[in-house]
C-alpha cells in the first residue's frame, strides 16, 4: 500500500520538553507511546533536546546553517545541511545553532522492535534501489520531484511524504533522470 502524506496533513505538537513545536509526519499506532515517529521541527534557539528513553534517534538538518550537538561526554558534532547523525534517545543532548534558525528531520524508534536505515538521495541522475523494509518513507525536502514505486509514478511537492508498506519480498524504487531531487528515504524493518 502506498499513501501520499501532504504537508498540511502533518500534526503540529509541542516538544516533549516544551521548548518548541514539531510537525509529526507519521508515527506508529498507540497514543501513550510510539514504536517509531518521523517528524520535522523548526529549531529557533539553542538548548536541550527532549529525552526519549529506550529509543534511538536519527536527525538531519534540512534548512539553515546547521548546528553543533553536544551528546553526553562525546566530542561535539557539527551537523551541516544534509548531514545525518544517530544517537540514543536517553542521551543528554545540547544543541548550539551555528547561525540562526534551522529545520530538521527526525526519526525516533524502538531499536528492540525495529532496525532503521536513514539515507539521503540527491542529484539529477537516475537512481534505482530495492527495499525489503516492512515500511518505508520517502520525504521530499526539495522542489517537486518524481519517484516511481513498483512502476507507479508519483509527483512529490516540497515537504510531502510517500508512505510505502511492503506487499512483496522487495519493493522497487526509481528516481528518473533529469528530475532534481533532495529526498530522504527512511526504512523500518521489524525485528
Amino acid at each position: 500500500m502506498i499513501e501520499l502524506i501532504r504537508a498540511d496533513q502533518y500534526t503540529k505538537m509541542l516538544w516533549k520538553n516544551g521548548a518548541g513545536f514539531t510537525l509529526e509526519i507519521a508515527r506508529s499506532q498507540g497514543e501513550a507511546d510510539f514504536d517509531w515517529r518521523i517528524s520535522m521541527a523548526d529549531v529557533t534557539t539553542s538548548g536541550p533536546f527532549s529525552l526519549f528513553p529506550n529509543k534511538q534517534r536519527i536527525i538531519s538538518v534540512l534548512d539553515g546553517k546547521g548546528m553543533v550537538l553536544h551528546v553526553d561526554d562525546l566530542p561535539a558534532k557539527t551537523l551541516n545541511q544534509g548531514d545525518i547523525f544517530a544517537f540514543h534517545g536517553e542521551s543528554q543532548v545540547q544543541s548550539e545553532l551555528i547561525d540562526g534558525v534551522i529545520r530538521d528531520l527526525n526519526l525516533i524508534y524502538d531499536p528492540a522492535k525495529f532496525h532503521a536505515h536513514f539515507q539521503r538521495v540527491d542529484g539529477t541522475e537516475a537512481q534505482t534501489f530495492l527495499s525489503s523494509a516492512d515500511l518505508f518513507f520517502i520525504f521530499n525536502s526539495g522542489s517537486e520531484t518524481e519517484v516511481a514505486i513498483e512502476g507507479k509514478t508519483f509527483l512529490l511537492a516540497a515537504h510531502e511524504t510517500l508512505k510505502i508498506e511492503r506487499t512483496a519480498a522487495m519493493t522497487s524504487v526509481h528516481f528518473p533522470q533529469n528530475w532534481a531531487k533532495n529526498c530522504y528515504v527512511i526504512e523500518l524493518i521489524q525485528r
